[in-house]
């Protein structure tokens, strides 16, 4: 099944779809799925509302995408794949609040995250979602050519199981990766360097590979035409792409509450195809 049997709308012209209200993911046979998946792979955030499922049913459906990350913790009333996203009055931050892509340190990091809100703030709590594609494209031509063959080593500073507190920066892994990605899928470019996780580009001094990283990321910050804002609701369901989308959490709900629950599907090891132009 092709992306384009899945009844959906644009959320700009290049970047982000919403499923029509009504459909239901777990009545989705295997073609359907894969179809979403492909439409998460074209348009990078699919967003689908109205989803009433329990902690094990996101498991199980995460599960149908591909094998899930895991979280090594004792918690008896959580499966171990789910990541609980939880703030309130008590909160003094929430994490994510740089642009990132999800645990870019690990050796074969995320392909989809799958994230469900059951409880969104009255106002605010919006989730902002960058196209690395796009933001590669926009950079010249010059500086394309140089980023291509270029690797950044990722670094554990910002992996959920250390803000969390269950494991030391020592014990999590750090991975170099190729600074442009291509999508396994579509064959596109992406940039693939993030401010939650990327530590260095290899083989610059310390100075240069500053300048370079602080460069990518105002752009980053300023190509709003890539970026777009998933505004929740409760029982809202969004699908990213890691390998080409970057995210951001909007801390401007306080005091108010907003509580769900995350699975991520582990993708592959980062690569760029050199005989693709795309």
């Amino acid at each position: 099944m092709q992306s384009s049997a899945l009844p959906h709308a644009p959320i700009t012209a290049a970047f982000g779809a919403e499923l029509e209200r009504g459909i239901n993911l777990q009545g989705m046979d295997d073609e359907a799925v894969d179809a979403l998946q492909q439409l998460a792979a074209e348009r990078g955030v699919v967003v689908v509302r109205d989803q009433v499922m329990t902690m094990q049913e996101q498991v199980d459906f995460g599960r149908r995408i591909g094998e899930l990350f895991t979280t090594p913790v004792a918690r008896p009333e959580i499966p171990d794949e789910i990541i609980v996203i939880h703030a309130n009055e008590k909160s003094r931050f929430v994490a994510g609040m740089n642009w990132h892509s999800d645990v870019s340190s690990e050796e074969v990091p995320p392909g989809l995250s799958m994230l469900r809100l059951e409880v969104t703030p009255k106002v605010g709590g919006d989730t902002l979602f960058a196209d690395m594609r796009q933001v590669f494209s926009t950079l010249s031509p010059a500086m394309q050519e140089f980023l291509l063959g270029m690797t950044a080593r990722h670094d554990p500073k910002g992996h959920y199981l250390y803000v969390g507190g269950v494991k030391r920066l020592d014990e999590l892994p750090s991975a170099v990766h190729p600074v442009v990605r291509t999508h396994p899928l579509t064959g596109k470019r992406a940039l693939f360097v993030n401010e939650g996780f990327t530590g260095a580009i290899v083989g610059l001094s310390d100075r240069e590979s500053s300048a370079l990283l602080k460069m990518l990321y105002d752009h980053i910050a300023y190509t709003v035409r890539a970026q777009i804002r998933v505004h929740w609701e409760p029982n809202t369901v969004v699908f990213w792409d890691n390998r080409v989308v970057q995210h951001m959490a909007s801390w401007d709900y306080y005091p108010d509450k907003r509580f769900g629950f995350r699975v991520t599907v582990r993708g592959e090891a980062p690569y760029l195809d050199t005989a693709s132009a795309h």
